[in-house]
Formats: C-alpha cells, sequence, structure tokens
C-alpha cells in the first residue's frame, strides 16, 4: 500500500529558507518571465515515487530530502512501499493505477500532475516549485528529459487524463504485445519507443536534463548539476549510496549556494526561452 503523505503550507517557513520576501527588492527579476511561469502556479500537483528493495539510511535521507521540499510547497507525496508487479514494472503499473484513481472522481477534485522521481534522486534546492515545469500548452501531458542512452524517466511530471492512462498501458503491456523486442532500460526502453509513435510523440516536451534530472559530471557538461538546481540524480552510479550521502550533507552545508530563491537563478529564463522556441517552430 502506498505510504500517504499530506502537507500544510509553510509559507513563513519557505520564506525563511528561500528569502522569498527579498522578491520586491530585487530588480534582477525579469517580471515578465516570472509572470509567464505562473500560468500553472495553482495546478494540483502530487509527488510520487517507490521505495523498497534493499534499504539504506542514505535512501531514507534522500526521501526526506523530497518531503521537505513537499513540505515547503504543500505537495502530497505518494511512495509506494510494496511491489505490485515484477521490477522496475513497478513504476507504469502504481502510476497508471494513480491516474485511474483521479479520473474516477469528478473532474474538480483530481489531481492535475503526478511528478515521479527515482528513491536515488537528491532534492539540493527546495525553493523551486514544480508548478514552473509545466507546459503552457494543454497539448502537452508529458515533461520528460533524455540522456546520452536515449529517454530517462528517472524524474519527469505526467498530467492526469486519457493519455497518460493509454501511455502507461501501453507502455506496461509492450513487452507482452512485442516479447522479441529488446528493451535494454526494461519500461524505461518501452516507454521511450511507446512515446515515438505517432499517437504519443506530440504529446511529449523533452526538457534540457539538468532543469529536473542533473546528474553528477563535470561541470562543462549540460546535464551537470550546478548550484541552485532542483536535484541530482545518480541513475548507474557506483558508489551510489555514498554518493547520495555526500550530496546531502554539501547541500545541509552550503545554504547560500543550493537553498536559492528559485527567481534569480537562470532557470525561469530558460524555460520562457524553451518555450518561445516552441511556439515559433509549431
Amino acid at each position: 500500500m502506498p505510504l500517504i503523505v499530506d502537507h500544510e503550507p509553510k509559507l513563513p517557513l519557505i520564506e525563511t529558507i528561500c528569502h522569498f520576501g527579498d522578491y520586491q527588492h530585487a530588480p534582477r527579476f525579469n517580471s515578465t518571465v516570472i509572470g509567464a511561469l505562473e500560468h500553472n502556479k495553482a495546478a494540483r500537483i502530487t509527488k510520487v515515487t517507490a521505495h523498497f528493495g534493499p534499504q539504506d539510511p542514505a535512501y531514507e535521507q534522500a526521501l526526506l530530502t523530497h518531503h521537505q521540499h513537499a513540505e515547503l510547497h504543500d505537495y502530497p507525496v505518494l511512495d509506494l512501499q510494496s511491489k505490485i508487479i515484477d521490477d522496475l514494472w513497478n513504476k507504469p503499473a502504481y502510476l497508471l493505477s494513480l491516474v485511474l484513481d483521479e479520473l474516477r472522481k469528478p473532474e474538480g477534485h483530481r489531481v492535475e500532475w503526478l511528478f515521479w522521481f527515482d528513491r536515488d534522486t537528491v532534492i539540493l534546492n527546495p525553493c523551486i516549485p514544480l508548478h514552473i515545469f509545466l507546459p503552457p500548452r494543454d497539448d502537452i501531458h508529458i515533461v520528460i528529459s533524455n540522456d546520452w542512452n536515449g529517454l530517462n524517466n528517472g524524474v519527469f511530471g505526467l498530467r492526469v487524463n486519457e493519455w497518460s492512462a493509454r501511455l502507461l498501458s501501453t507502455t506496461l503491456g509492450y513487452r507482452e504485445l512485442r516479447p522479441d523486442e529488446e528493451l535494454r532500460f526494461t519500461e524505461q526502453s518501452a516507454m521511450e519507443k511507446v512515446l515515438q509513435d505517432s499517437r504519443f510523440k506530440q504529446g511529449a516536451a523533452y526538457y534540457p536534463q539538468r532543469w529536473f534530472n542533473a546528474y553528477e559530471a563535470e561541470e562543462e557538461k549540460d546535464y551537470a548539476v550546478k548550484g541552485s538546481d532542483l536535484l541530482v540524480h545518480f541513475a548507474g552510479v557506483g558508489d551510489r549510496l555514498k554518493k547520495i550521502a555526500d550530496w546531502i550533507e554539501k547541500a545541509d552545508s552550503e545554504p547560500e549556494v543550493w537553498s536559492v530563491d528559485y527567481r534569480s537563478t537562470s532557470l525561469p529564463q530558460e524555460i520562457f526561452e524553451f518555450w518561445n522556441q516552441w511556439s515559433a517552430s509549431s
């Protein structure tokens, strides 16, 4: 059964940690850019993960960073703690069950977006709200990123609607319908193939990886995590548990570097330009 954690807004805490109160006195903020990112500010967002298998205090601490982030921004967190089916296929199975549960509710009572995060991700900047990543278009239903191997669905946002139910059910059934196809990264490879299908490809937006799925890497890499980024993801990394612990300590010991009001980072301008270019090319 999933663990459901609801949070009350913690506005004074947000102001203390993220210095939101500085907003009125900071001319460096571009009000046009910031305003363009507020289109989905009231969206109902739930964070989702799965947390079973071999346990370690490092994973528990990583999960805690997500709960702290959720607490600041008033997001519920759903944490699957027992397997539904085999291996990594629990991800699309769990998400599909959540989407279908929400679609059974009256429209005004549904969660609007689910944000999945793998358990080997660590929130570094809790001051970044998830609504700024939501698309300003009704025809985009998933925001996700690629790495050098192709799709990486360790972190992504998914709109709660029929399109997403079809995407997840097709992903979940892919290995049964095409048993001879190689799926190098199991359900992730299946999702990648499904998103390339003409029935789904127009509904996906592929963000720069660093925005919400950054890796530890050399600074010149465009996917390398840098100060004030949302999180770091240790996908396929050796000595993962030590790195998780080290990065949590790093963020905690340097709040002036990591806990930064998102409006004073480069992210708003980058998102603004991304969607302007998208509109110009569509």
